[in-house]
């Protein structure tokens, strides 16, 4: 479950064995809590395909984000799948 990125209490990350069946997504949680379920957004078409426990507040800024740096997001899932080591990138 590697890390892709973070943005303040954000956490962005893909689940491995993902990887190989579905189109690139990432999976987003907040960094706190343990009880928590990822939400899902889809790469390509930023459309949600899970919300999980996050609220549209915490949804609208990882679309914000996803969007604002949706290529890198995409070229490190790209990466990911070829078996290459991805490096996590922290976003301001």
């Amino acid at each position: 479950m590697p890390k892709i990125a973070i943005y303040k209490f954000l956490t962005f990350f893909i689940y491995s064995f993902d990887v190989l069946k579905e189109p690139p997504h990432l999976h987003i949680v907040k960094e706190k809590g343990m009880k928590q379920k990822s939400a899902k957004i889809w790469l390509r078409t930023l459309q949600i395909a899970e919300k999980g426990t996050l609220t549209d507040t915490d949804i609208k800024l990882a679309l914000k984000i996803i969007k604002l740096h949706q290529a890198e997001l995409l070229d490190s899932f790209e990466k990911f799948k070829e078996g290459k080591k991805v490096k996590t990138i922290k976003f301001k």
